[in-house]
């Protein structure tokens, strides 16, 4: 007789396990309810199954994103920083913890959990989307730090500025042909990757320096200027300036001058030109780099030295079609700045950087949207040659407008940037369940420990300084869909 109940009972109990096994999970309900936009009742599901199972990570995690769907984005963060204790490896959890201080309006939180979540993910598409993400949040938070440090400039001490730091400024075109116009910037890009490489200085980035002028409204005449020479280098937190120009001469031949300013006094601390033929512009760059260290009485190791003489492309047309996207990207032109830096990839098709930005670019214009402008069109397709005679005629029409240095025309064509992201794609849920923490927890604990240890050495996007924005209020970007089923 005991044996027959005995018997019954293991019946039944496999019976149930089977049958709760057949049926969706309690996390596969809650995220239905979360899809169907009844995130109150998730909250309150996930609240009961918590006492039962504390410290369940999938249940934490489910009830943060209902609390970040209803906009209650403290209280989402909190559980969220629970749930990556809990399960070091959740790359949903480290997303919406970005999207949450980003909701937040805390910057540098959302920028380092988006860095998390890349370096947490299996899924190399939302890679990119999220990186993207981070570079127009970043270039959003420049622009608010430009406007902050001109109200703050009475406060600003240029004695606390450290000594090893450089600004390189954009150099002016004083040729006729406006159609290097786009070299301003690209130079400047250039200088400021090779003088990064020296550790003995600090390279401002050049984003940075973009919205400050913006900002100010300034010229390159402006920009030259002795008396404003301390002003910039105060609002830049510089102690050097290096400004220059270039012109074409007859032929082929290009000379380019540069000089290194105090930004203190706007005195001229060292100066030096150099020239030659067009073709050989890349590595009249190289010299004019190692000139200006020399001037400035920087010894450089063999390493460094090594670094500087890389060379990213050698064809011209590349190069100035990239110098050109640069500027597009300055004004949130994304689709013309996809179109430049694919015809320079086009170009030279070992230019890799071409093939990076033009790919950033692209994301950019998901996000942001499709733009356009009178010089170019997103739905034509031009020959290399047909759109650089196209870009010579327009620029002789605009001037020293078609860069984006200077003017009030720059500033109006950022203006719509920080008013037009459209949502960014839900991140995929992680590979497996992460009820219960992952294996390899300990090894990715190390890793998230290591990041967040490290955030302030982080090289900012698109720059190669290793300096971190501090905290800024900006106005936030769309939030991401709720999670997939």
């Amino acid at each position: 007789m005991k044996s027959s109940l005995h018997r019954a009972t293991l019946f039944f109990l496999c019976l149930a396990v089977l049958l709760s096994a057949c049926g969706p999970s309690l996390s596969d309900i809650t995220t239905d309810l979360i899809g169907q936009g009844r995130n109150d009742e998730a909250i309150a599901r996930m609240k009961r199954a918590l006492i039962l199972s504390p410290d369940t990570p999938e249940y934490v995690k489910l009830m943060a994103i209902a609390h970040y769907n209803k906009k209650q984005y403290e209280e989402a963060a909190k559980l969220l920083q629970q749930v990556l204790k809990l399960d070091a490896e959740d790359d949903q959890a480290a997303y919406y913890l970005a999207a949450a201080y980003e909701a937040r309006q805390d910057y540098n939180k959302a920028i380092q959990y988006y860095r998390i979540y890349n370096e947490l993910t299996f899924f190399g598409e939302y890679k990119e989307v999220v990186e993207t993400r981070i570079k127009l949040l970043y270039r959003q938070q420049m622009e608010l730090e430009a406007q902050r440090a001109l109200q703050m400039e009475q406060q600003l001490d240029v004695a606390k500025i450290p000594a090893n730091t450089i600004a390189i400024l954009y150099f002016e075109n004083k040729g006729q042909r406006t159609e290097l116009n786009p070299l301003q910037k690209g130079l400047t890009e250039m200088l400021i990757t090779d003088l990064s490489k020296v550790k003995a200085l600090k390279v401002l980035e050049r984003i940075r320096l973009q919205q400050l002028i913006e900002e100010m409204n300034l010229s390159e005449t402006d920009m030259v200027d002795q008396k404003t020479a301390p002003r910039l280098g105060k609002l830049l937190g510089a102690n050097r300036l290096v400004k220059g120009s270039f012109i074409d001469l007859t032929g082929d031949k290009i000379i380019i001058d540069a000089f290194v300013a105090k930004a203190r006094t706007g005195e001229i601390d060292a100066s030096t030109n150099i020239s030659g033929n067009v073709q050989d512009f890349f590595r009249m760059e190289k010299d004019l780099v190692f000139k200006i260290l020399d001037q400035m009485k920087i010894k450089l190791t063999d390493n460094e030295r090594e670094a500087i003489l890389e060379i990213p492309t050698e064809n011209f047309f590349a190069f100035l079609q990239y110098s050109r996207g640069l500027d597009y990207e300055d004004r949130g032109l994304y689709t013309q700045a996809f179109e430049s830096y694919s015809q320079a990839a086009a170009a030279d098709p070992n230019f890799s950087q071409a093939k990076t930005s033009a790919s950033s670019a692209k994301k950019s214009e998901q996000i942001v949207g499709s733009t356009s402008s009178s010089t170019t069109s997103s739905n034509e397709t031009k020959s290399s040659e047909q759109s650089q005679a196209d870009q010579k005629q327009s620029d002789q029409k605009q001037g020293q407008q078609s860069t984006s240095t200077t003017g009030s025309a720059a500033k109006s064509t950022t203006a719509s940037r920080t008013t037009t992201f459209s949502n960014v794609p839900p991140p995929p849920p992680p590979p497996t369940s992460s009820i219960g923490g992952g294996a390899q927890g300990n090894i990715i604990n190390d890793r998230i420990g290591n990041l967040i240890g490290n955030i302030n050495s982080t090289v900012n996007p698109g720059t190669g300084s290793q300096n971190t924005p501090p905290p800024t209020v900006i106005d936030p970007l769309k939030p991401p869909p709720s999670p997939p089923n």
